[in-house]
């Protein structure tokens, strides 16, 4: 009896390493911290402690099971934080930067459940020069989501990839506690090829029911018919709508990057449409040492904003690194200019220049 005993139990532990030996569990981040010296905020310069620039500060799980034959049970949930003052990001929500679970298949591909970024990021952000330079970097406002915005209840499929062509697709419920996010129903697409050193992308996403801040993020005196006054004022558009497309080629030491984006508003009888292009140049000066320019054209009649921006970016490790940025904008048209996540400008010029640290774990 006692063998039988002890045997059963080693019979059980085994069976336990053999069950752990096919999960795994990671425990992910990234901390950015640094210093930001701004031209002009609300009419005067100012000096920031700002976090979250190259990269979005967050803490994460990751974990998936293999459940046998190519098929895989996986879950993702990451929440942001400000190392700054502890506080959390995206409203305060625990896990606001990503929480969903789903099932993966070598064969047929990948569905989750939850919340998630967009194909606009998903697929387009490596086209862009705010992807080098960080978050300053991105254009008129982030209007067209590139840098990383949300859908809340969505449903997300990612295909296999087939001779370097992948698609994916994301349907979102309503939203009513989220505004910001998606308040209606919310649809994402997306479509990617790869062939060695050449890489193209394209997106689309539509939101009903979209809230937007266009005073304050594009610097804007009036939109759809709306007398916004440069300020916070929230704007709910009946329809919102952004596509673009980009393109890449990796020439060894140099790589170049170009960017298109159409977004539209609609809201009654007025709509207004938002264009931007981006273009980055960048390169590995050395072994550890990347340096990165780029430059970008938006328009919305009547306004029109030019941004240069550039980042040398030192690894003192493949885990940390050190970066000097600077982002210039220029706009026109009447409005004021403003970088992103920045305070709006007092005038049409703004600029800033960074040093920081960023760790990734």
């Amino acid at each position: 009896m006692k063998w039988k005993v002890l045997g059963s139990a080693m019979g059980l532990m085994a069976a336990s390493a053999a069950a752990h030996a096919q999960s795994s569990v990671t425990l992910y981040g990234v901390i950015d911290d640094g210093l930001t010296f701004v031209s002009n905020q609300g009419g005067h310069h100012a000096y920031r402690m700002d976090d979250s620039i190259s990269q979005g500060d967050r803490f994460g799980f990751r974990g998936a099971e293999d459940l046998g034959g190519g098929l895989k049970a996986i879950f993702d949930l990451e929440g942001g934080f400000n190392p700054n003052t502890g506080a959390s990001r995206q409203g305060g929500l625990e896990f606001g930067r990503q929480a969903y679970v789903g099932l993966q298949s070598d064969r047929f591909g990948t569905l989750s459940l939850g919340r998630t970024y967009d194909q606009m990021t998903t697929t387009l952000i490596r086209y862009h020069s705010g992807y080098w330079s960080g978050i300053y970097a991105f254009d008129a406002g982030d209007h067209d989501r590139i840098s990383g915005n949300w859908l809340n209840n969505v449903v997300t499929y990612v295909s296999p990839t087939v001779r370097g062509l992948h698609f994916s697709a994301q349907y979102a419920f309503n939203s009513l506690s989220a505004t910001a996010n998606n308040y209606g129903v919310a649809y994402s697409l997306s479509a990617t090829y790869e062939h060695g050193p050449f890489s193209m992308g394209a997106a689309a996403t539509s939101i009903h029911d979209y809230t937007v801040t266009p005073g304050s993020s594009l610097g804007v005196s009036r939109f759809l018919g709306t007398n916004v006054a440069f300020s916070s004022q929230a704007v709910v558009v009946d329809r919102y709508r952004t596509a673009g497309v980009g393109a890449s080629y990796d020439f060894g030491i140099v790589g170049l990057s170009g960017l298109y984006t159409n977004t539209r508003y609609e809201k009654g009888a007025n709509a207004s449409t938002l264009q931007s292009f981006n273009v980055v140049l960048h390169g590995n000066v050395r072994p550890d040492l990347v340096l990165a320019g780029g430059y970008g054209y938006s328009k919305m009649s009547p306004y029109q904003w030019n941004e240069f921006n550039a980042v040398l970016d030192y690894l003192l490790s493949k885990r940390t690194d050190v970066y000097l940025s600077a982002n210039y904008d220029k706009a026109n048209g009447g409005a004021r200019a403003v970088l992103v996540t920045l305070p709006i400008s007092g005038n049409d010029k703004q600029l800033a220049v960074r040093v920081g640290i960023r760790h990734k774990f």
